[in-house]
């Protein structure tokens, strides 16, 4: 796969505040398949960048918590609320429904390809996905929130999971050419 990093002068996410400085970067494939694409470019980062263990963190539909809860059996799940709430509709009634938050501890390749093919449909439908080294994410002004100091490389896919979004605080990431070595073969 051939792969196109842009680095970001906007540096903004959609569901995540990232605190301090930091640089940011959309790197894409080039297959029609762009969530498959985007999956594989994570995976690779992710156990380039991050020993084991390392953390998932995503947010998720308040009618799926006994879903993701009962995987517990196979993996660690922290969960939480975020304190933040949707209107939604279900059997022809609308409520206000909490949307949840989970972190998945991720020890080994398994429970990464678990956790993907479980959740990454989440990121999907546009809801907080991210991977950091440490559990480090808090929600403030009821958003996703990680200090760039604490976590100096995140991984978030971008709207749709068209791309990997890739931030970070480490100077021997900050370029172009050396985020390329990271998804060689």
């Amino acid at each position: 796969m051939e792969i196109e990093i842009i680095q970001s002068i906007e540096k903004e996410q959609d569901w995540v505040i990232v605190d301090g400085e930091f640089e940011q970067f959309h790197i894409s494939g080039d297959n029609i398949d762009y969530v498959e694409d985007t999956i594989n470019l994570m995976q690779k980062a992710a156990i380039t960048c991050f020993k084991y263990p390392f953390y998932i963190h995503f947010e998720g539909y308040d009618d799926g918590i006994t879903s993701v809860l009962a995987k517990r059996d196979k993996l660690e799940i922290y969960y939480q609320n975020t304190g933040r709430k949707v209107h939604t509709m279900s059997n022809g009634k609308s409520y206000h429904a909490e949307i949840p938050a989970y972190s998945v501890t991720i020890p080994n390749y398994e429970a990464l390809q678990t956790a993907f093919s479980e959740w990454f449909q989440l990121a999907q439908d546009n809801n907080m996905w991210m991977i950091t080294q440490g559990s480090c994410v808090h929600y403030k002004s009821k958003f996703a929130s990680t200090n760039i100091s604490q976590e100096p490389i995140i991984l978030i896919p971008g709207h749709d999971a068209q791309e990997l979004i890739f931030i970070t605080n480490q100077p021997s990431y900050q370029k172009e050419d050396s985020l390329r070595v990271i998804f060689e073969e």
